[in-house]
């Protein structure tokens, strides 16, 4: 006993003491009295210990950790500060030789090749009707040296007969070459064979042939077996009567053109609009056409309508008969008595298979 305090009183009192004091700082800490200078000392503490607690951690106090950046390959990572070894990434085998990889999903088989479709026959079929063909810029008629070769018109015939050049020859009877004499001082030149010349082998024949021979005999006062000569741009009859397409002409062209220097004709009257057209090398109307003379390789072109147009429009035939006159002048011939005194025209029939004027 120390100052007449016994150890138990002096526990005691410590006791209370250390009591009042921890009630009154639980007071305070708790609000029930606000007293400033304790609030700013427990703010202090709680600093203290987030400096103390950001110290450990190695990083400066307030700020957030930025985030890792992935480690570039090959590189080994950074040792960590507070000394603990990170954990050991999970060891993934690589598939050896016996161990095969997934397999690759199925691929589906290729489809089976077709055939390529066997190359188109040679002989060029015929367009339908009302459909044009083109005529390529560079085009030589596989009938020209044939054409060349021939002459006499009985060889020529003879080779026109054997052509196979164009489609033309699938849908033929037979071929329509000429009719007349073979040295005629007048030629004339049709579109092409109808059906009545198809069946036959004889050019304008039917209504249109009896017209025509009728503006011969009657009009001009020849013989048509002995005076003329007739002929036609194709030698083919096209299917349905329709008009001559142009790689059909200039197939059969060289034809014409060695039946024009083996008759030799001092006239040449094309009859109807594709005859004009072709032999003088233009496309326009029968209207502009006729009504003239044109003159090519030192003989005179009369061009006039078709006799079949004739029969569906006879009052073009005045017109027929003013282009008959031309081509009778240029041959020195005057026309027959009785229509020279009533100044008519010697169309009176006929008709053939011309499709325009």
């Amino acid at each position: 006993m120390l100052g007449g305090v016994t150890p138990t009183q002096q526990d005691t009192g410590t006791r209370q003491d250390t009591g009042t004091q921890q009630d009154t700082d639980t007071q305070r800490e708790s609000g029930s009295e606000r007293d400033p200078g304790a609030e700013l000392a427990a703010l202090a503490r709680a600093a203290h210990r987030l400096v103390r607690g950001a110290r450990l951690l190695g990083r400066p106090p307030g700020r957030r950790p930025a985030p890792a950046a992935l480690p570039e390959r090959g590189a080994r990572p950074a040792a960590d500060p507070s000394g603990a070894r990170p954990a050991p990434a999970p060891s993934v085998a690589a598939p050896s030789a016996a161990s095969p990889g997934p397999a690759a999903p199925p691929t589906a088989p290729d489809a089976p090749r077709r055939p390529a479709p066997a190359s188109a026959p040679s002989a060029a079929p015929s367009p339908p009707p009302g459909r044009p063909q083109s005529l390529p810029a560079d085009f030589t008629s596989p009938a020209l040296e044939v054409a060349k070769a021939a002459t006499t018109l009985d060889e020529l015939e003879t080779s026109v007969a054997q052509c196979r050049a164009c489609g033309l020859c699938a849908t033929r009877t037979r071929t329509v070459f000429g009719d007349g004499a073979k040295g005629a001082k007048v030629l004339f030149v049709g579109e092409g064979p109808g059906a009545e010349e198809d069946r036959t082998g004889t050019p304008f024949v039917g209504p249109a042939g009896q017209l025509l021979t009728d503006i011969i005999t009657k009009g001009m006062g020849l013989d048509r077996a002995k005076d003329a000569y007739i002929a036609n741009v194709v030698k083919c009859r096209p299917p349905g009567n329709r008009d001559p397409q142009p790689l059909e002409k200039a197939t059969c062209a060289p034809f014409l053109e060695r039946q024009i220097e083996l008759v030799d004709p001092q006239v040449i009257v094309p009859l109807g609009r594709h005859a004009a057209n072709h032999l003088l090398g233009t496309q326009t109307t029968m209207g502009r056409l006729r009504g003239r003379v044109v003159r090519r390789d030192g003989r005179a072109i009369v061009p006039t309508f078709h006799p079949a147009y004739l029969l569906r429009t006879p009052a073009r035939k005045r017109d027929c008969w003013a282009d008959i006159q031309l081509a009778m002048a240029e041959l020195g011939l005057e026309p027959p008595a009785s229509r020279a005194a009533g100044g008519g025209d010697p169309s009176g029939g006929g008709s053939g298979a011309g499709t325009d004027g």
